[in-house]
């Protein structure tokens, strides 16, 4: 069983009202996407309460996927709906690659990350977040 440990990454929050700014460690980790030979690298939260794996719709595009060609999807959450589209891609971090259902959307775009779900990624690796620590442990399984 591979392991690899990532440190969790500092993130700036500006608070609504005047106070200072404030700091957040989120487990957020790089990883390939690709397919054939196109790849790109990208930042993406480890995201335990998240369904799927979702990325910005400008990647999708970068690695040849027809974005609206995808199955299309419907994802709800607390700043609305939006409609993303299902592309078979594959995923690699350290030296570990496996195919995944990604969802993309053009409204993701802006997304300084992408989101790495249960469906996709989390049935790939035994997961341990630390946060005392501010690492993330990944236990890939094959």
């Amino acid at each position: 069983m591979k392991q690899i440990k990532f440190p969790y990454l500092k993130y700036i929050v500006t608070p609504p009202t005047k106070k200072p700014p404030q700091y957040i460690y989120r487990p957020v980790i790089p990883v390939k996407l690709f397919l054939d030979k196109k790849a790109v690298t990208f930042d993406a939260l480890v995201d335990s309460g998240a369904d799927e794996c979702t990325f910005p719709a400008w990647i999708a595009k970068m690695l040849g996927h027809n974005v609206y060609k995808g199955e299309q999807k419907i994802f709800s959450g607390i700043s609305g709906s939006v409609l993303a589209y299902l592309h078979k891609t594959h995923i690699a971090l350290d030296g570990i690659e496996f195919a995944s259902d990604v969802y993309y959307s053009h409204e993701w775009d802006d997304m300084p990350f992408g989101l790495l779900g249960q469906a996709g990624f989390f049935s790939h690796f035994d997961i341990h977040f630390n946060y005392m620590e501010k690492e993330i442990l990944l236990e890939y399984h094959s």
